[in-house]
């Protein structure tokens, strides 16, 4: 008989492991914060796209819907197809180059996010991760069960569970406040019930900007019996993600715009894993995280995960004079260490950014800023906005002709355009920033945005 979710592991027990998909790297010391500014002129000299004739000199604004990648990523995609475009698994060098290559790929998004390389599955993109994964998980749903989501979030992360409906699962929708764009917990408390058996959110909206409390989500979550699957696409290439103290049973992210190839990566906790239906050939059920990827991963692009933190460690090493430089205690800070403490130097650069945009908009007569129209921890910088006068189509191909890349549209997040009130087809101008954005893109911007 099918194991059902109706008889959930207690509250604090749901992995049979202390943390997250299992604890993160922890080997090295803690890196200390790194003082002054970013070297915006290093970060941006990483990216080849900086010079090309396609992208030099244009403000990029589109890195919510894919970043530019850095040279050594490309140095990594290429060693694999130039030395190891073989199958990996044979005990031939350059099959064994591959085997290697793929797996330090995978080590690299678990430092990124802190779970165990195990965890781990390197899909084609996010939204095939979140659909073979509710297929996986539809056979321990019964009927009168009852599942979350929002209103709020990429559809990525709300159909594949709304088609719970067809194992007889009742969907609630927690939704967003449209003044603040925000979610609430008290939102989220008020429809949890002794039936509640999933919770679907995300980390952070990819129109609003609104950074949800998801740690505080999953505990709830998990208060009730319920398991908690969090959208982490809009927020990884942001801040520093914690996946094991977070502690959700699944966290998605998309690499393409974390600086890396263009796949999906889907952390999932293995108890988890274990329950799940094999969505691959009968003769892998029961292999990890090859149950839940068809076909497994793309060789060459899971190889070149590595170049992203490649990239990471070199930037380090720019801004505190060596990659094995010692803390107090004699040690060298470890690879997530590393990690953690370039991200809190790009939150401060993406923060003073964000603010410098933010009050460009809201000087604008015309202009609507979608969310909150202040920085700080609430918010991502990921800024949206609609003018009062022309459509968001018109908007954003004036900021073309100044050599400003931006998008309009909903950006698949349909049902957060209609409860803002808006033309989903239209939806809104959206303007991301990333660590190499700089003062002058977003003051190109500000400049050029039409009365």
């Amino acid at each position: 008989m099918t194991e059902s979710l109706s008889k959930p592991a207690p509250s604090g027990s749901t992995s049979g492991s202390t943390s997250g998909p299992t604890s993160g790297p922890t080997s090295g010391s803690m890196a200390g914060p790194i003082s002054g500014a970013l070297d915006l002129d290093a970060v941006r000299a990483c990216f080849p796209a900086f010079t090309t004739e396609t992208c030099a000199n244009w403000a990029f604004f589109e890195n919510a819907g894919g970043a530019y990648v850095p040279q050594a990523v490309i140095d990594r995609l290429t060693r694999f197809l130039t030395a190891a475009k073989v199958q990996p698994g044979a005990p031939y060098p350059a099959s064994a180059l591959a085997t290697e290559m793929m797996a330090e790929g995978v080590r690299a998004m678990a430092t990124l996010v802190n779970v165990a390389p195990e965890a781990l599955v390197i899909g084609a993109d996010t939204s095939t991760n979140l659909h073979v994964l509710a297929n996986a998980l539809a056979p321990l749903i019964e009927p009168g069960d009852e599942v979350v989501v929002t209103n709020l979030d990429h559809e990525a992360n709300i159909t594949p569970w709304r088609r719970l409906t067809r194992r007889g699962a009742t969907v609630r929708e927690w939704r967003f406040d449209p003044e603040t764009g925000a979610l609430s917990l008290d939102g989220l408390t008020a429809l949890l019930t002794e039936n509640t058996r999933l919770v679907c959110l995300p980390q952070a909206s990819n129109i609003t900007g609104a950074v949800c409390d998801a740690a505080a989500a999953v505990r709830l979550a998990h208060e009730a019996g319920a398991l908690a699957v969090v959208d982490g696409v809009s927020h990884a290439p942001h801040a520093l993600v914690d996946g094991s103290a977070l502690d959700a049973d699944a966290y998605a992210f998309s690499a393409y715009k974390v600086f890396g190839p263009h796949v999906g990566v889907l952390a999932v906790r293995p108890s988890l894993m274990a329950r799940l239906e094999n969505q691959n050939h009968m003769f892998l059920a029961g292999h990890g995280a090859l149950t839940v990827n068809p076909g497994g991963p793309n060789h060459e692009l899971t190889a070149a995960l590595a170049g992203v933190t490649d990239y990471l460690d070199a930037l380090y090493a720019r801004h505190v004079g060596g990659e094995g430089e010692e803390d107090d205690g004699g040690a060298a800070p470890s690879a997530r260490a590393r990690v953690a403490a370039l991200f809190a130097l790009f939150e401060r650069h993406q923060s003073a950014l964000t603010g410098r945009l933010l009050a460009g908009l809201r000087d604008h007569p015309a202009v609507r800023i979608i969310g909150a129209p202040t920085v700080g921890p609430h918010r991502s910088p990921t800024v949206a906005f609609t003018h009062r006068r022309l459509s968001s189509r018109a908007v954003a191909e004036h900021l073309r002709g100044h050599r400003v890349a931006v998008r309009h549209g909903h950006f698949y997040a349909w049902r957060c355009m209609q409860a803002l009130g808006l033309d989903p087809e239209d939806g809104v101008v959206r303007a991301s920033l990333v660590h190499y954005t700089s003062a002058e893109d977003v003051d190109r911007l500000l400049a050029h945005l039409p009365a």
